[in-house]
């Protein structure tokens, strides 16, 4: 595929963010709330400065954790006989801005932060319309940096209330110097003396065509679109968390507007885009649970190519499954209902739902799929052996294996109790008793664990008719 070129940011001098100009500029279309996060000298305010100067816009910058609420509206004073509020203004408070950008948000004193929400997502200051307002922008430092191999915690910084981060349809962690490439980072300080950059394309002509094509796309090409984001947000709340409904709207206008963004820009470079390298970038800039954990990307990217792979099938039955949020039982109703199922939906299933699972039951889980797909041709050959691997251990004879201390032969003791009442009559008897036997010595913390797993299987197993 072609490399994308930039015509947003490294006209400015910022190398590394051709990756997300799409996003930027699908967020300047829709005039959505826009939130950076980064670390420190990262350019957040640089960019989002430059951009409201290209458009020629009145822009106001506040530092969240410095300003009170007066700074932003100016001072009350009661007017017709006390019956309603005025504000004697500043020359920075927000009535007349166009722009406004909250830096350091994750900051903000809880007091104010409430009082954020209505200017972010609905452009209000105590119930009054900010006619002007157009494009709410904030950016902040990670407040997650406190990992092993990262020495840097930012003090002082809290996670962002749930409610507000959910008010940013556009989420997007930008680069910095350690996620540069060689080339981007050398391009960089050669570019350090050769003074202040103009943007080559006009920002307005990106705009007002980026929006003709979100009209063309609502027209056109709506309904799969609708569909996989139906797909995308029962994926979403099975791996991610709750998302709201609220969300689920944004979910589609910003995918929509990334599209768009992307295909005006392909002009721009004669490159060629596709659905699914769209959905990619928007699932990794549009959740807003980056703005307080990291969120594997891998998983993220997983979660946006199965939507686009259910959202294409037509069987009420894989909807069905993507609402099924525990993983045995999407795992239950794949076994009993194989025939009818499409053959890489059971493959997917299979695979997504036994990683979620904790030993013991993991291993009983993947025992009872293994015996029950085992003389499915169709089934691809790597998630056997992802079966196979997780009950090797089970697939030879196992013996009782305890030591003798006191504690772990009651246990063992226990798990021998229970073969002998069921008897050797039992279907599965032998693999039943590899498997309790494999987590002997040391793997049962109680008898009450040999019994669950015990119960568990006998249970399953005559569930699905195995």
């Amino acid at each position: 595929m072609k490399e994308k070129k930039s015509f947003i940011t490294e006209p400015l001098g910022l190398f590394g963010w051709k990756n997300i100009e799409s996003v930027i500029l699908a967020a300047l279309a829709t005039e959505s709330p826009m939130l950076l996060i980064g670390k420190h000298g990262s350019a957040k305010s640089f960019i989002l400065e430059r951009l409201a100067e290209a458009l020629n816009l009145e822009f106001r910058s506040y530092n969240a954790s410095l300003i009170n609420y007066d700074d932003l509206v100016g001072i009350p004073i009661p007017i017709d006989n006390n019956t309603k509020l005025d504000y004697i203004s500043n020359p920075n408070s927000i009535w007349d801005a166009e722009v406004v950008f909250v830096d350091e948000i994750n900051r903000t004193k809880p007091e104010l932060q409430n009082k954020l929400f209505p200017i972010i997502y609905d452009k209000r200051v105590q119930g009054q319309k900010l006619e002007k307002l157009k494009y709410r922008w904030a950016a902040m430092n990670p407040a997650n940096i406190d990992d092993e191999d990262d020495d840097l915690t930012y003090f002082g910084a809290s996670p962002l209330d749930p409610a507000l981060a959910d008010r940013f349809p556009f989420l997007i962690e930008v680069p910095d110097w350690t996620t540069l490439s060689d080339s981007d980072r050398e391009k960089m300080l050669k570019d350090m003396y050769l003074g202040r950059h103009e943007f080559k394309i006009n920002i307005f002509d990106l705009i007002n065509k980026t929006k003709e094509e979100m009209n063309n796309i609502i027209s056109k090409d709506i309904d799969e679109i609708n569909k996989y984001i139906l797909s995308l947000m029962d994926l979403l709340g099975q791996s991610v968390g709750y998302i709201s409904a609220r969300r689920a709207t944004m979910l589609l206008d910003t995918l929509i507007s990334i599209i768009a963004a992307e295909k005006v820009l392909k002009t721009l470079d004669d490159r060629d885009i596709d659905f699914k390298e769209c959905a990619i970038t928007h699932i990794l800039y549009t959740i807003p649970y980056i703005a307080n954990k990291r969120i594997d990307k891998t998983l993220l990217i997983n979660i946006a190519n199965q939507a686009i792979k259910y959202s294409k099938l037509d069987n009420s039955s894989a909807k069905d499954i993507m609402r099924i949020t525990d993983p045995i039982e999407r795992l239950k109703y794949v076994i009993k209902n194989k025939k009818e199922l499409d053959n890489s939906l059971v493959c997917d299933v299979i695979t997504s739902s036994i990683s979620k699972l904790e030993n013991p039951i993991r291993r009983g889980m993947a025992l009872i799929t293994y015996l029950s797909f085992r003389n499915e041709s169709n089934i691809y050959a790597s998630v056997m052996e992802t079966l196979a691997n997780e009950i090797r251990c089970v697939l030879s004879a196992k013996k009782n294996n305890s030591l003798e201390l006191l504690e772990k032969k009651k246990i063992a003791d226990k798990v021998d109790a229970l073969l002998n009442k069921l008897g050797k009559d039992y279907k599965h008897y032998q693999y039943l008793s590899n498997l309790m036997y494999s987590f002997l010595p040391d793997d049962y913390k109680t008898a009450d664990d040999a019994l669950k797993l015990y119960r568990f299987f006998i249970d399953t197993a005559s569930e699905v008719n195995l």
